[in-house]
């Protein structure tokens, strides 16, 4: 059967012969050579069959499915006296220019600064393409 789980834990068996691997809430045994051993807090996507000694894993791999990605947006609104609205989205471009070692003195700060707030002045209210 194949299907997917995080390793969670991974101790020798009893006789100390093979691995005995927690996936989920089940446990499954594994020899050696399988390296499962690598995969200890993964997702991994693996084959497993009922044998004699109980679930055996079969064979396994890192899980490749895409993951689902969740996105913050942030906006930028005027607020409504319209006195400097610009100003946090400018604080954030320099404070990086500077943490990128791009801004070295003060009159590059003010190309920075003049620059970002001309940009997101020019952009608001436009429907620019990326």
């Amino acid at each position: 059967m194949s299907t997917k789980g995080v390793v969670e834990s991974i101790t020798k068996s009893k006789s100390g012969k093979s691995w005995r691997v927690k996936i989920g809430p089940e446990f499954y045994g594994a020899n050696f050579d399988s390296k499962i051993d690598s995969a200890l807090g993964k997702l991994i996507d693996f084959e497993w069959e009922d044998g004699k000694f109980g679930r055996w894993l079969q064979s396994w791999g890192p899980d490749t499915s895409p993951q689902p990605v969740t996105a913050t947006v942030h906006t930028v609104t005027k607020q409504s006296s319209g006195d400097r609205w610009w100003l946090n989205f400018v604080s954030n471009a320099v404070a990086h220019s500077i943490a990128a070692g791009h801004v070295k003195t003060i009159q590059e700060l003010r190309v920075w600064a003049v620059g970002a707030r001309d940009a997101i002045e020019k952009a608001d209210g436009q429907d620019l393409p990326y």
